[in-house]
């Protein structure tokens, strides 16, 4: 079953001065094994709207259906939805509390009533999904490490929840470029190898466009756009309306194209890119043969 998102409204201190509406009407399906890239100007309502997959903020009004389950339904254990949902918030090491890896990533498998044997095997196999080492890692203090090191081991322990549905929320904010490539393709190659669903929530353009395969452009707390990267990205000039824009390489086809040369424009990545440009210079010599 998909995530269901149905007339979905949220409104911050409801009845005050500072109320504020902060997303109005959002109807979405997140599919089982899709890797959906969230994106938004800053208080697009990109973070409201993950914070309620997994029932952290509850509707004004609308619903939200994980599975067979309604995060408003007071029936509803949000403990039965955070099994489902888990969520990596922005600067994620800040989650991070226990004196050792193990233990820090073990927290949620061990409140989920497994074996310590269990509970063992879950730690290890969370750690080696995003590429650490069990045995050289697990007794290290998680405040030792480094950026990205930290922000694997949190990713870790919400992996080791085992969830359906991982959402994250600007993974690699504050990361260097090379911390940000790790963390990303560790996302993607979680993604290939378990079949999770991915929900990414970032200001990159390149980033999303590289790794999503769905893209979801939020706009003043509405869905302004839905559709694969390709297709939202025939629309620069809207995107650039609303504070975003396109891939830097894509921007780059769309100069020449302005210029008189005319290339496909559905090119994200700089390998893409020198390639697209080789075509055309193969061309350009033909043509004058």
């Amino acid at each position: 079953m998909p995530i269901i998102i149905k007339d979905l409204y949220y409104t911050y201190q409801k009845g005050t001065p500072y109320e504020t509406h902060a997303l109005k009407g959002v109807n979405l399906n997140i599919n089982e094994g899709e890797f959906v890239g969230l994106i938004g100007h800053t208080g697009s309502g990109k973070s409201t709207l993950v914070q309620h997959l997994n029932g952290l903020v509850l509707p004004s009004s609308g619903f939200v259906q994980v599975d067979d389950l309604v995060t408003s339904d007071k029936k509803v254990k949000m403990r039965d939805v955070r099994k489902k949902v888990g969520l990596v918030f922005q600067y994620p090491e800040h989650q991070l509390f226990e004196e050792t890896v193990e233990k820090d990533v073990g927290y949620g498998p061990e409140n989920l009533g497994f074996s310590e044997k269990e509970k063992k095997k879950i730690v290890k196999d969370a750690l080696e999904s995003v590429q650490l080492d069990y045995k050289s890692i697990k007794d290290k203090s998680p405040f030792n490490l480094s950026g990205g090191q930290k922000r694997r081991v949190a990713i870790a322990g919400i992996v080791a929840m085992k969830p359906k549905y991982l959402v994250l929320d600007e993974p690699t904010a504050g990361l260097d470029p090379r911390g940000r490539e790790e963390i990303l393709f560790q996302i993607k190659k979680l993604h290939k190898e378990t079949g999770m669903t991915i929900v990414l929530v970032s200001h990159s353009m390149e980033d999303v466009a590289r790794f999503a395969d769905k893209l979801i452009v939020m706009h003043k707390g509405q869905i302004e756009m839905i559709g694969k990267p390709e297709d939202i990205f025939q629309h620069r000039d809207r995107l650039k309306e609303i504070g975003l824009g396109v891939p830097v390489v894509t921007e780059l086809f769309y100069l020449l194209e302005e210029k008189g040369i005319f290339l496909n424009k559905n090119i994200f990545t700089v390998e893409d890119a020198i390639l697209e440009l080789k075509k055309g210079l193969y061309k350009g010599a033909d043509a004058h043969a």
